[in-house]
C-alpha cells in the first residue's frame, strides 16, 4: 500500500503547520543521539516500508519518500515533544518574515565536506526554485511567497526572509523534505534522485543497495556525530544497518515478525492483540493519519445543496466509524486534526449532531458516488460503513473501494465522477491551516488545492488572516474561525485520527515524537 501526503498528493494551495510563537528565539545544545555514541555496537533493524517514488528529498510525494530522506539527510530543526529542536542547527530566532539559524560545528557530508552556511544555502536555493517544483515549498513558506536565503560562513548563519508573513516557517523547515542535500548530490540530479548520489548525504545513512519494489538497505556512516539534540530520552542503541522491506499487506507484516523475518513492522488495529506482551513483544501506537469527510460541491452535484452535506453528517456516527477503522485505537476528531495540535478546540458542541431521523428525510432516494481509499480501515472498512450508513437513511449509495493510485485519479482528476470521498490527510507538522489548505482557494484544476470547489467566505477570509498573523494567539483565532465556518456549512466532516501502529520484537522500539509523523525513531534496545 502506497501512502502519500494526503495519504495521497501534497496540496498545492496554502498548507501550514503547527504554529511557532512570533519572534521568540531557540536554543539547544546539540549533543548525541541517546543512541548514537553505542553506535558501534548496534545491530541491524529490519522493518517495513512502502514503495518509495523518489530518494531525492526535495521530491518527496509519498510517505516512503519521507521517510527515507530522514536516514540520508538531515533538516535544520526537528520535532521533539514538547517542541522543536536543533537538527543542523544549535539556535535560530525568527519572525513572520525572517529567520536566522546558527549552524553546528561537527556536521560533514558523506564525502567529508563540512556543511557550512554556504551548502545549507546552496540545497535550499534549489528547494526553492521553481524549476525543482518541490511540493512542500508552499508548506514552508507560504503559498505564493518569495523567499531569499543568505549565508554567513564566517558567523556560521543562515538567513531566510520572506516577502510576506509565515509564522509557520521554522516549523516548516522540519520537514523530511527540506534535507540538506550536499554538493556532490546537487551536481548529479539524476543520480540523487536514484540514491546513488555519492557524498550528497548530510545525514547518519547511506543507501547501499536497493531492489526496487522489494527492499532497500541503508548503512550507518561510522563518523557521523550530527544527532538532533532531543529533549525526550531515546533508549536503545541506533543500528548499523538499517533494512527495509516492501511487505503492503499488514497480515502478512505481522506474521514475519512473529516468524523472526522482521523485528519492526506495521500492522492494523486488528492485529495489536497478536503482539501487545505476547511472547516478549509490544506494539507503538502513534497519532497518525486524520481522516474526514469531503464533498464534491461544484454546481449541479447533489452536495451543491447544504442540505443534503448537513444529512450526511446527521447520518453518520463518528464513534462507529472510529472502531470500524481503528478498533478504537483512534480518536475521534474535532476540527480535522489529531489531539494536541496547536490551537484544536476539543470541544463538540459546533459538529453536526448524529440525527438519523433528520438524515432520512433529506438524503431518501438521492444517489450519491462515494469514492474512497482502501486506506480506510481495514480493506477500506470505512468506506463501507459510510455507504451502509447512507443507504440506511435511504440514499442510493454506489461505493468506489479503491487503492490509493485509483483514488487520487478520481478524487483529483475526474472531478465530475465522485460526490463523497473519505479524505486521509497526513498532516506531517501538526496544524490547524493544513486541512484548510484543501478547502480553500483555486481547484485542482485550477491549480489550487480545493478538491470540492468549496465557496465559503467566512473561511477564506479567517484562512487569509491567520497565514499572516504575527502572534500565535491571533493565528489561533483566525484558524479556528475558519475551521468552525467550515463545520457550519458542512463543507467537511471531521472523522477520526487514525493511529500508526508498529508490531516490535522483543528488543526493538519506536517512536514518533511530537506528531513527526515522516520522522520514525526505530532503536535496538535488547
Amino acid at each position: 500500500m502506497r501512502q502519500t501526503r494526503t495519504l495521497a498528493v501534497p496540496v498545492t494551495a496554502a498548507v501550514a503547520m503547527t504554529a511557532v510563537l512570533a519572534g521568540c528565539t531557540t536554543t539547544g545544545s546539540t549533543s548525541a543521539d541517546q543512541g548514537g555514541a553505542d553506535a558501534a555496537t548496534a545491530t541491524k533493524i529490519r522493518t517495513t516500508i512502502d514503495v518509495p517514488a523518489s530518494f531525492d528529498p526535495a521530491k518527496a510525494l509519498s510517505l516512503p519518500d519521507y521517510q527515507l530522506a530522514r536516514d540520508s539527510y538531515d533538516t535544520l530543526v526537528r520535532k521533539d515533544d514538547g517542541g522543536l529542536v536543533g537538527g543542523l542547527a544549535t539556535q535560530w530566532k525568527n519572525t513572520p518574515t525572517s529567520a536566522t539559524f546558527t549552524l553546528r560545528t561537527d556536521a560533514t557530508c558523506a564525502d567529508g565536506t563540512p556543511i557550512t552556511p554556504t551548502v545549507v544555502k546552496g540545497s535550499l536555493d534549489r528547494y526553492i526554485d521553481p524549476k525543482t517544483a518541490a511540493p512542500d515549498v508552499p508548506t514552508v513558506f507560504g503559498p505564493g511567497n518569495t523567499v531569499k536565503v543568505t549565508a554567513d560562513d564566517a558567523a556560521r548563519t543562515v538567513k531566510i526572509t520572506l516577502a510576506r508573513p509565515w509564522g509557520d516557517m521554522v516549523t516548516g523547515l522540519s520537514v523530511a523534505s527540506t534535507g540538506i542535500v550536499c554538493p556532490a548530490g546537487l551536481k548529479d540530479l539524476k543520480a540523487l534522485a536514484a540514491g546513488k548520489a555519492q557524498g550528497s548525504q548530510s545525514g547518519p545513512y547511506i543507501l547501499q543497495k536497493s531492489q526496487s519494489g522489494v527492499s532497500y538497505s541503508y548503512t550507518l556512516r561510522p563518523e557521523y556525530k550530527a544527532w538532533p539534540a532531543w529533549r525526550t530520552k531515546i533508549p536503545g542503541r541506533v543500528a548499523k544497518t538499517l533494512e527495509y522491506m516492501v511487505s503492503p499487506d499488514p497480515t502478512a507484516t505481522g506474521n514475519l515478525v512473529t516468524s523472526g523475518q522482521l523485528d519492526i513492522g506495521k500492522i492494523d488495529a486488528s492485529a495489536v492483540p497478536r503482539f501487545d506482551g505476547v511472547n516478549g513483544q509490544s506494539v507503538s501506537v502513534s497519532r497518525f493519519s486524520d481522516f474526514y469527510l469531503l464533498f464534491n460541491e461544484r454546481p449541479g452535484m447533489v452536495f451543491a445543496d447544504v442540505a443534503a452535506r448537513r444529512a450526511v453528517a446527521q447520518a453518520v456516527d463518528r464513534a462507529a466509524f472510529t472502531k470500524v477503522v481503528s478498533k478504537d485505537t483512534g480518536e475521534p476528531s474535532t476540527m480535522f486534526v489529531q489531539k494536541g495540535v496547536p490551537c484544536n478546540d476539543p470541544g463538540s458542541s459546533f459538529l453536526v449532531p448524529t440525527d438519523k431521523a433528520a438524515a432520512a428525510t433529506v438524503l431518501k432516494g438521492k444517489k450519491i458516488r462515494l469514492v474512497g481509499p482502501q486506506v480506510v480501515g481495514p480493506a477500506g472498512a470505512g468506506n463501507q460503513y459510510v455507504q451502509e450508513a447512507l443507504r440506511a437513511a435511504g440514499a442510493d449509495v454506489t461505493l468506489s473501494n479503491v487503492d490509493l493510485g485509483t483514488w487520487v485519479g478520481t478524487v483529483f482528476g475526474k472531478p465530475d465522477a465522485w460526490d463523497l470521498t473519505i479524505f486521509a490527510d497526513l498532516n506531517f507538522l501538526g496544524s490547524l491551516a493544513n486541512p484548510l489548505g484543501h478547502f480553500v482557494g483555486p481547484t485542482v484544476s485550477e491549480g489550487g488545492g480545493n478538491l470540492g470547489a468549496v465557496k465559503n467566505p467566512v473561511v477564506n477570509k479567517a484562512f487569509a488572516q491567520g497565514t499572516e498573523a504575527a502572534t500565535e494567539e491571533a493565528r489561533c483565532t483566525a484558524y479556528q474561525t475558519a475551521i468552525k465556518g467550515l463545520i457550519s456549512q458542512v463543507d467537511g466532516v471531521p472523522m477520526v485520527n487514525d493511529p500508526y501502529i508498529y508490531a516490535l520484537r522483543k528488543g526493538f522500539s519506536a517512536k514518533m515524537l511530537g506528531g513527526s509523523l515522516d520522522d520514525p525513531i526505530l532503536r535496538v534496545t535488547g
